[in-house]
């Protein structure tokens, strides 16, 4: 299938809701990229950029939409939507919100993910290796191997490797673990190398959760992780309860999860959640402490903020 790449120029403070917007219009995947000389190439992703490069360079998030005969109508309506973010007074600087429209075939993002995604160390222990990429462990590392298709998350975006950090302070053996939206697995697949019993890996896009299967088989971790399509938490057993709720997502659905996460915690139970960027963390703190979590720690990392909490009951 081919696809109908959507990119929107903005700052990098405005990324969050320019990615919710894109993802609510139905996008498939989404990237961070720079429009430079240095990316353009293959839409290398903004993540594999130096600071001096980044520095320069205009930003933008590209979405990727099935080529299907709809694109007119996904055009339309994600110019409408940018249409009501300008009206909005979000006290953040938004940039051009220009869009630009081009066709990625799909031997084209197949080779942009070899050429550019390479082995990287994103934590104390953890490396991510693509399926396409020799890698030889050294002492204490743990290899998560990841083909993330055209599902969002390669792990080397800020937020996860907070996550993973955090998951690596707060998980013991035998942990069931809930992961909001999952994209392409690593938190899932992270989780149950740390040792833990049961994962429920969620998200509400189906490529996602078909990538996270994949991937979970590839790391051996298949009959620890189940992977379904799942609005929040709507599809977690009732009664179920969780020592860790895992949360990469945007500050805005971080909220909205805050009060559902805690009825599928356990007394005591770890609350992470990321994707929180620094202008947004005092309104998904408020949000948090509301709920009766408490703030054990945050993590910074660029402009990007991840909180671990424990649920007091």
């Amino acid at each position: 299938m081919d696809w109908l790449k959507i990119s929107v120029f903005t700052q990098k403070e405005a990324e969050e809701i320019v990615t919710a917007l894109l993802m609510e219009a139905g996008a498939h995947g989404v990237s961070v990229e720079g429009d430079n000389e240095a990316c353009a190439k293959g839409g290398l992703p903004w993540d594999y950029l130096s600071d001096e490069v980044t520095k320069k360079a205009p930003f933008c998030v590209a979405a990727f939409f099935p080529c299907d005969g709809n694109e007119g109508a996904v055009l339309d309506d994600i110019q409408r939507r940018i249409g009501d973010v300008r009206s909005m007074n979000l006290g953040l600087p938004l940039g051009t919100l220009e869009v630009k429209t081009d066709v990625v075939y799909e031997q084209d993002w197949e080779n942009a993910w070899k050429a550019y995604f390479k082995p990287a160390k994103i934590s104390d222990f953890f490396v991510i290796k693509p399926t396409w990429e020799d890698y030889e462990a050294k002492k204490d590392e743990i290899i998560i191997e990841i083909d993330p298709g055209m599902a969002f998350g390669t792990g080397n975006h800020e937020t996860t490797r907070m996550c993973v950090h955090l998951l690596e302070e707060y998980m013991e053996p035998g942990m069931t673990v809930i992961d909001a939206g999952c994209g392409s697995g690593i938190l899932s697949i992270a989780a149950a190398k740390l040792g833990a019993q049961k994962i429920y890996a969620l998200d509400l896009d189906p490529v996602a959760v078909e990538v996270t299967s994949e991937n979970a088989a590839l790391n051996g971790c298949e009959d620890v992780i189940g992977a379904q399509k799942s609005d929040l938490l709507s599809e977690v057993p009732e009664g179920e309860k969780a020592d860790i709720v895992v949360a990469n997502i945007i500050a805005d659905v971080v909220i909205s999860l805050n009060s559902i996460a805690k009825h599928y915690l356990k007394v005591g139970g770890m609350y992470v959640c990321s994707g929180i960027i620094d202008s947004r963390l005092g309104d998904v703190r408020k949000s948090i402490e509301g709920e009766g979590y408490k703030v054990i720690q945050i993590l910074e990392d660029g402009e990007w903020r991840a909180i671990a909490c424990k649920y007091r009951g």
